[in-house]
């Protein structure tokens, strides 16, 4: 189990909404120093204040050295300073969630203005805000709520399509791995997870305006947009989306017409959960024309074979091998 996945479990045990099988499976990874770091982290976020910032960095100090000793002693080069990297970026937003969702019950008899939401493996789930925002929240997600001096605060790990209510006097502002969206009224989908290289911002209707926190970066969004920041470059740019694809985990539709194969992958990928590794680089530029409503992953297979003559095999639980083939 992912470190990630534990804390989600924690945090929906702490709170109450852990189902059965969830808690056979938590029972199971279960880990004591684990477990306890987390759980003085929650009973010190119950005493936090109105206002209160946390020090991400300093209440996830502890589990930094843990964090590292999950790596396979092997793995000491420098790809392991990678991996650590991404781990401190989903314990940074985690930690911050935890204090968002410890605020919460712990003012809620003070009408606090606060609210957490938590989504595990395969779970989706619908949230109508107070101000009538309406969220869809993807699977191993994480969300916090809070009105209040002018302005709507949302905090995101994970990925949700968001239909933001209309209020120009308290505009409605997320933050993710960094970087800050703004929206007054508008429809559009944010992808912020941990242990990925880029934070997305796909915009259905209305204006968003996607800026790098502590750095002189914006840029804004119209209709059938995609913005994107790379944290390994530091960069942040746009580019078009005229099919919206990157929202078929809650559309269950994505369609492409005369796509770059590579990139189409990629997206076919997520939508699968699956890794595509094509070994012909020829191919990379290849044009992908197709659509997909729902359909298993086992249909997609066979349009490679059958348009591209590759040869697919599967080389992990979760990876498919893409061998040979030819531009049609």
């Amino acid at each position: 189990m992912k470190l990630t996945e534990y804390i989600t479990l924690f945090h929906r045990q702490q709170t109450g909404q852990l189902g059965a099988e969830e808690a056979q499976a938590f029972q199971q990874e279960h880990d004591p120093e684990l477990h306890q770091e987390l759980d003085e982290l929650w009973s010190d976020s119950r005493s936090y204040k109105a206002g209160y910032e946390p020090d991400v960095d300093k209440g996830f100090s502890r589990l930094k050295f843990r964090m590292e000793a999950d790596q396979p002693r092997e793995a000491k080069t420098v790809q392991l300073k990678t991996k650590s990297g991404k781990w401190m970026r989903a314990a940074a937003a985690i930690a911050l969630l935890i204090a968002f969702g410890s605020y919460w019950f712990a003012t809620a008899d003070d009408a606090a203005q606060g609210l957490v939401y938590t989504t595990a493996s395969d779970e989706k789930i619908q949230i109508t805000l107070p101000d009538a925002s309406v969220v869809y929240l993807n699977e191993h997600s994480y969300l916090s709520y809070e009105a209040g001096e002018g302005k709507r605060k949302v905090s995101l790990t994970g990925e949700a399509y968001f239909e933001v209510a209309s209020n120009p006097e308290q505009p409605f502002v997320i933050y993710s791995n960094d970087v800050r969206t703004t929206v007054l009224g508008t429809a559009f989908n944010l992808r912020a997870y941990p242990d990925e290289p880029t934070v997305e911002v796909e915009v259905t209707e209305g204006h968003v305006r996607m800026e790098k926190d502590q750095a002189a970066q914006k840029i804004e969004l119209q209709p059938k947009e995609r913005g994107i920041f790379s944290m390994d470059k530091q960069r942040l740019y746009k580019e078009p989306s005229p099919e919206l694809n990157a929202q078929g985990w809650r559309s269950q539709r994505m369609v492409f017409r005369d796509a770059q194969l590579s990139s189409a992958l990629k997206e076919i990928g997520r939508y699968y959960k699956v890794e595509f590794k094509l070994k012909n680089p020829g191919l990379q530029d290849c044009a992908l024309s197709t659509e997909i409503k729902a359909d298993p992953l086992s249909n997609f297979l066979q349009v490679l074979e059958a348009v591209y003559g590759l040869e697919v095999q599967k080389s992990g639980p979760a990876t498919y091998a893409l061998s040979g083939g030819r531009c049609n």
